[in-house]
This record gives C-alpha cells, sequence and structure tokens, in this order.
C-alpha cells in the first residue's frame, strides 16, 4: 500500500485522512483504477477505520473514487466528459467569485497577490511548473476568500482536489504563462472592472480547458492507437 502513517490529531482526524488520501491521487502516487481497500488503507495511515471510511466516501463525491456495487473502492479513470464538467464549473463558478471579490480588494490583498506572482516569476525562471501550479491555487485562493460568499468559498473549495487533479492528467499545461496572465487579471482588478475580471478570468479557464483536453485526448489515442 502506497501510504504512510500521518501524524494524527484528535481533532480533525477525518480530515486528515482524507488529505493524506487526496494528495496521494492528485500527485499520481495512487494511479486510476488501483483499488482502495478500508482495512488496509487504515493500517497504512495508522489509524481506524471509521475516518477512512468517511474519507472515501467525500473523495466518491468528488469523482477521485468510485464505488462498485461491491463497495470496492478504485481511483477513478477520468474521461473527457468529466475533463469538461469540471472544467466548465470551475470557470462559471471563478466568474462569480470575481465579480464578488474584486471591488473587496485592499492595498494589502494586492501586496499579496503581487508577492504570489513575483513568486510565479521565481519558479518559471527556474523551471519549476509543480510549484507554479501550486502557487495558482494560493492565487485563487485569496480570490475566493474575499467573496463575502461562504457557500462559494466552501463550494470552490471543495472543487480544489479535482482543479488539482485536473492539472495532473493534462499535464504539460499552460504553467510557463502563469505569471503574464495572472499579472494581466490583477491589473484589470485594479482598474476596477469586475465585469471585465469576471469575464476574462472565466475566458482564460475556458481557453486553457480546451487545450488541456485536447492535450490530453492526443495522450489517450497515443496510449491506445488502437482505441
Amino acid at each position: 500500500m502506497n501510504l504512510s502513517p500521518i501524524q494524527t490529531r484528535r481533532s480533525g482526524l477525518a480530515e486528515q485522512v482524507y488529505q493524506a488520501i487526496c494528495e496521494h491521487i492528485i500527485e499520481g502516487r495512487l494511479v486510476p483504477e488501483e483499488r482502495l481497500r478500508e482495512a488496509q488503507t487504515a493500517a497504512a495511515l495508522g489509524v481506524s477505520r471509521t475516518p477512512v471510511r468517511e474519507a472515501f466516501a467525500r473523495l466518491e463525491r468528488q469523482n477521485l473514487l468510485r464505488k462498485e456495487a461491491s463497495g470496492a473502492y478504485y481511483v477513478r479513470q477520468w474521461d473527457q466528459k468529466t475533463l469538461w464538467e469540471v472544467a466548465t464549473l470551475r470557470s462559471v463558478l471563478e466568474g462569480l467569485a470575481m465579480r464578488l471579490a474584486c471591488n473587496h480588494f485592499s492595498a494589502a490583498d494586492y501586496a499579496a497577490l503581487d508577492e504570489v506572482i513575483a513568486q510565479m516569476d521565481a519558479a518559471h525562471a527556474r523551471g519549476d511548473d509543480d510549484r507554479l501550479i501550486a502557487l495558482d491555487i494560493d492565487f485563487h485562493s485569496l480570490l475566493w476568500a474575499k467573496t463575502g460568499h461562504s457557500l462559494l468559498q466552501q463550494a470552490l473549495e471543495e472543487m480544489k482536489a479535482q482543479i488539482l487533479y485536473f492539472m495532473l492528467i493534462t499535464r504539460p499545461g499552460d504553467e510557463r504563462d502563469y505569471p503574464s496572465s495572472h499579472r494581466e487579471l490583477v491589473e484589470i482588478m485594479k482598474a476596477g472592472n469586475a465585469e471585465k475580471a469576471s469575464q476574462t478570468i472565466q475566458e482564460h479557464i475556458h481557453t486553457t480547458a480546451v487545450r488541456a483536453v485536447a492535450r490530453w485526448e492526443q495522450k489517450r489515442k497515443n496510449a491506445n492507437p488502437a482505441g
């Protein structure tokens, strides 16, 4: 079992177990169609079966695991439909988040966004695409936190694992464009044009998704020339 014991705390154990399994999936250490057994997973993590059961159920809701009629869980193999559903849902939610958040940013908030972009520049310079992806999520999380809409923020936070998994299975992507595209977005925000900022972020996610799904489809065809 490709899992290691976690440092458990009495509070938030189910969340810790979820995060441990989720990280292994989105980083590719647990591969599509690999079976996860409740007892084996619990033993590997050094926890009881109850938080593992809760984590499995949550990962199933996020389309990261699938459950068969027998009760067996497997890492889900995504298809083109799932990729499009994740991308289009994210686009709509991010557009709304931007529209709500745009006029709530303070000078300190913009400084935080600028710092993330500066870190993107550094990651780009050293060719660190993994870091660029992590910084992309950091950037968008700062936006989500300013919406004043708790249910929207919760929905986006719950999508975070799906977004990261999308990026994993469609790589290499547009990571090297992140500094410039995010800097452009911040400039629009600073101009106070919430509608343009909303439109820009939706178009960026859509365009990126079109290219990503095309890459994924080509890789699938190359791996299965007869199919």
